[in-house]
């Protein structure tokens, strides 16, 4: 089997706030695609991410996780957007991470692994934000 790209579906109760939550986090203006109503995708880091709308979505969260390289950044970015994020966990000698839940219970876990000596982003001459 070849496969040729990846899509993670993600259930959301309303299309229009859930696109714009994700448009923030994403960084994004619009989705990449809206193939039809009540669908919005977004292509993240080579993959999809397929957003769907799902009366019983708040039931069947999904946990998606990205990998970036400077996860300290991204926390103090998505929460000065006023968005309610976990602290930044620190697991050392291999990944600094944390979890932001979207307004239906979805789980975006963003992550840095350790570099070569060990360090997570949040390790390079800085324990700031890392809960040990």
């Amino acid at each position: 089997m070849d496969i040729t790209s990846v899509t993670v579906g993600l259930p959301v109760t309303d299309i229009e706030a859930s696109c714009l939550w994700y448009g923030a986090v994403f960084e994004r203006v619009e989705p990449d695609l809206e193939p039809d109503e009540g669908i919005a995708e977004y292509e993240i880091g080579g993959i999809w991410i397929q957003l769907f709308e799902d009366d019983e979505a708040e039931e069947n969260a999904v946990v998606v996780r990205f990998g970036v390289d400077d996860v300290t950044a991204q926390h103090a970015r998505i929460a000065a957007l006023g968005i309610d994020v976990g602290p930044v966990e620190c697991v050392d000698g291999a990944v600094d991470w944390f979890d932001v839940r979207d307004p239906d219970g979805n789980v975006l876990s963003l992550y840095s692994l350790a570099d070569e000596r060990g360090r997570g982003s949040g390790g390079r001459g800085s324990d700031a934000g890392r809960r040990i």
